[in-house]
């Protein structure tokens, strides 16, 4: 059966599937994140037309093109601005001869990888320019119609929906990329996002990426009363884990299809994927939509656009405050801390002796680990009350993300603040198959970014929810930080966002490639967080070959 026109199928209420991930298919086919994945579809148009193919025949009845980073501001940076045309020409091409008569076709465009005035030098018309530039390529060369995806900041996707309106006027889906803290990175929330979508006439409003299934479902719980447009849908695969020198994602598709139904029964039409949603996923969000005959699309009730109601941050006591470690950081004296492993049991003479020498010698600060490479220990808060109450010495321990849910780390967080802690670093955590419990699963709610998220907002007094709970807390938060690690570009970005979080101050991985080290701090040299350098000193040339081979996150030369 031939497809209807897209304005007709969006006029009715029938819901839709989106595909999922082309960068996570082409980098699992071997392309890897150094190159640009738009222009495969010139070098290797079989490799992206199979991708779409496979998405398709899982089920996708929207497929996007591969234009994600096509702007001409993002070829650029691959020496490819000339060559725009030919790749989004390319890529429309490519999906519309997959999508034939049974699928529409999403002309793909993302955020330039620039700052837009107020927050960096370029000009918002210029902007509109260049999203104008690439939405006139994908139109004419036969797009059903746009999805403009990945954004953070509302003025930037203001400038795109400007853009691809002057020069078409096919319908046009909105996803605005949110955190798990249901705000964009630049604090944006779902609210304006939605006035911003109506106010400049978006057809489908929706979000993506950054959140795994249940972020969306709060996300979609934010905004369903507040739009009759249709809503859309498209998470990640949960949040990614960094495993043997790669990201995954560990959402498996079962879990996505059950969030899927949700999401109709909560008023969404249509639901995809983003970041790791593969064609398995995708067929078992479309395989459960099918099967279930009695799901009801819910028309919202539009109101208006009122933002909710919210309890009102305390202000943070100062970082030098907090802690002796916060004040010496705020003076710029040099801070020496000492790593102390916790017990794998119940015995802390050894521990206990360590923090004696450490205080005789002078030291102020340990760090103490929070189950290191997978281990079971002895917990890294408990040990820092404690070693605080015996000894004069000022810990820093570290909490993970992989053993606790959301609730539980803010649980502990305010446990560790009444006796006494005031400084925690905050990590992600080693994965469990890392470990030597076989069959130990992480948690992983949040990443180390979402959990400095939570730990700046206590400071202000609010939970993750955004309720009150009374006098803030008063941690300083401490981020880690791998200036030699391969994935360069990910970890400058991961760690603006660290900062951008709250982070008040940073400790490095071992560092054993000083010339890397420094190129990596000139890059962020902006970024004004105090950084604490990691040493682990090298005692033989086995332990060089462990700490290279089998300790994730240090790399030596």
């Amino acid at each position: 059966m031939a497809k209807i026109p897209l304005k007709e199928f969006l006029a009715g209420d029938e819901t839709g599937v989106l595909d999922g991930a082309m960068a996570t298919a082409l980098y699992e086919r071997g392309y890897y994140i150094n190159r640009s994945f738009e222009e495969l579809c010139v070098t290797d148009p079989k490799g992206v037309k199979d991708v779409m193919q496979e998405f398709k025949d899982a089920g996708a009845k929207f497929l996007t093109t591969n234009s994600f980073s096509a702007t001409k501001p993002k070829l650029t940076e691959f020496g490819l601005q000339e060559r725009q045309k030919e790749i989004l020409t390319a890529s429309a091409r490519l999906a519309l001869e997959v999508a034939g008569d049974e699928a529409y076709v999403l002309g793909l465009i993302g955020p330039l990888p620039v700052l837009i005035e107020p927050f960096g030098p370029t000009a918002y018309l210029e902007a509109v320019e260049l999203y104008e530039e690439a939405a006139q390529i994908l139109d004419e060369a036969g797009v059903d119609g746009f999805t403009i995806e990945g954004f953070h900041n509302l003025k930037n996707l203001e400038a795109a929906l400007v853009g691809v309106r002057k020069f078409s006027q096919k319908p046009v889906f909105v996803h605005l990329s949110i955190n798990e803290d249901m705000r964009s990175s630049y604090g944006n929330t779902p609210e304006a996002f939605v006035q911003v979508a109506e106010d400049f006439e978006a057809d489908v409003i929706g979000f993506c990426g950054e959140v795994g299934p249940s972020g969306m479902l709060t996300a979609l719980e934010r905004v369903r009363e507040l739009t009759q447009k249709p809503i859309s849908l498209r998470p990640n695969a949960g949040l990614p884990k960094y495993v043997n020198d790669q990201w995954i994602y560990l959402c498996n598709p079962d879990y996505l299809a059950k969030f899927a139904k949700r999401y109709i029964q909560g008023g969404a039409r249509f639901v995809g994927g983003h970041c790791g949603v593969h064609p398995d996923h995708i067929r078992a969000v479309s395989n459960s939509l099918r099967m279930t005959q009695n799901l009801i699309h819910r028309e919202s009730t539009f109101s208006a656009l009122i933002q909710p109601i919210s309890d009102e941050p305390k202000q943070p006591t100062p970082a030098k405050e907090r802690s002796r470690l916060g004040e010496a950081l705020a003076n710029k004296e040099r801070v020496f801390s000492i790593e102390i492993i916790p017990p794998k049991g119940v015995d802390t003479d050894g521990f206990f002796k360590h923090c004696r020498k450490l205080q005789e010698g002078g030291i102020k600060f340990v760090n103490i680990p929070d189950g290191a490479r997978a281990v079971a220990r002895m917990s890294s808060l408990h040990l820092a009350a404690y070693v605080q109450e015996h000894f004069d010495l000022e810990a820093i321990p570290h909490l993970t993300t992989r053993d606790r849910n959301i609730i539980g780390l803010q649980s502990d967080l305010l446990g560790s603040h009444v006796a006494g802690v005031r400084n925690v670093l905050v990590v992600t955590g080693d994965p469990p198959k890392l470990g030597n419990m076989k069959g130990a699963t992480g948690v992983y709610d949040v990443d180390a970014i979402g959990l400095t998220h939570i730990a700046s907002r206590m400071n202000k007094g609010l939970d993750l929810g955004g309720t009150s709970f009374g006098s803030p807390t008063q941690f300083c938060v401490g981020v880690a930080l791998n200036p030699t690690a391969s994935y360069r570009e990910l970890e400058m970005s991961r760690y603006r966002y660290k900062a951008e979080a709250g982070a008040d101050f940073a400790i490095t991985q071992p560092i054993y490639d000083i010339e890397a080290y420094l190129r990596f701090m000139d890059e962020v040299k902006d970024v004004k967080v105090p950084i604490i350098m990691g040493i682990w000193p090298l005692v033989s040339l086995r332990n060089a070959e462990f700490l290279k081979n089998e300790v994730p996150g240090v790399s030596v030369p």
